[in-house]
């Protein structure tokens, strides 16, 4: 095996378990990356044309790292299913790029929600099944800490925050998808988003009987998602209420 092997650990049934140190220092490295933001957010607010290019730099190294999953996959398996983007994360990374190139506020709240729920569900539970000896495992974090860091600098540096409105179609747009995610899987037996309704995914995803198994996990998983919107949501309505505060305090 070499570093760049990229076979899907479900297709040959070889995953490899992570160290403790695997596992725990991308979370270090996430939260000082946050934490940076939080340090030069006032620096960077101040010289837009250093956040032109942090944002270009970023974007750059995001659409690499994003693009070299699906040609490694390509080069693998050609035109199979495999090679689609159609998991929730990688489709939120979608937008993160458009977001990081385009500054457009109208993706801020899919990709705010999807990106930050997601990337640390993904964090959480890692299932990429390579360790740190294969470009994969750097893939996998470098390109969902990018996911959640994203929506962070947008509100921090740039006070993008989401609005009733737009949380509410952002729910929406996540209900489409899973429709057609959920159709999608049921005609070409994939399982993308987990959404399915084949009794015998569970042997491929044992966490779902947990859940009450086919098809009462989607019901949890819908009312899960419903409940990280809503706390997301108000935890970034009290973040701007208090910027609003303090900016108005400094201007007394």
């Amino acid at each position: 095996m070499t570093f760049f092997d990229y076979e899907s650990p479900y297709r040959t049934g070889n995953f490899i378990s992570l160290t403790t140190t695997e596992y725990v220092v991308p979370f270090i490295i996430l939260a000082l990356l946050v934490g940076a933001l939080l340090y030069y957010r006032d620096y960077l607010r101040q010289h837009v044309l250093m956040q032109q290019r942090l944002e270009r730099i970023v974007g750059v190294v995001f659409l690499v790292v994003y693009v070299s999953h699906y040609l490694l996959r390509f080069n693998l398996y050609r035109f199979d299913t495999i090679i689609l983007p159609f998991q929730l994360c990688g489709i939120s990374m979608m937008f993160a790029i458009y977001l990081l190139f385009s500054g457009n506020k109208n993706v801020y709240a899919f990709v705010l929600y999807t990106g930050v729920l997601g990337g640390l569900t993904s964090l959480f539970t890692p299932i990429m099944g390579y360790d740190s000896a294969y470009y994969r495992y750097y893939q996998f974090y470098g390109a969902h800490i990018l996911l959640i860091l994203t929506p962070i600098y947008y509100m921090v540096v740039k006070s993008y925050y989401p609005t009733a409105k737009s949380t509410v179609n952002a729910f929406l747009i996540l209900q489409g998808l899973a429709l057609f995610m959920g159709v999608f899987n049921y005609f070409y037996h994939t399982d993308f988003m987990f959404i399915f309704v084949d009794p015998v995914k569970e042997t491929k995803f044992p966490m779902i009987k947990k859940f009450g198994g086919v098809p009462y996990y989607i019901i949890w998983m819908e009312l899960v998602g419903l409940a990280g919107f809503y706390l997301m949501y108000k935890v970034t309505t009290l973040i701007e209420q208090y910027r609003v505060q303090q900016v108005e305090y400094q201007n007394q």
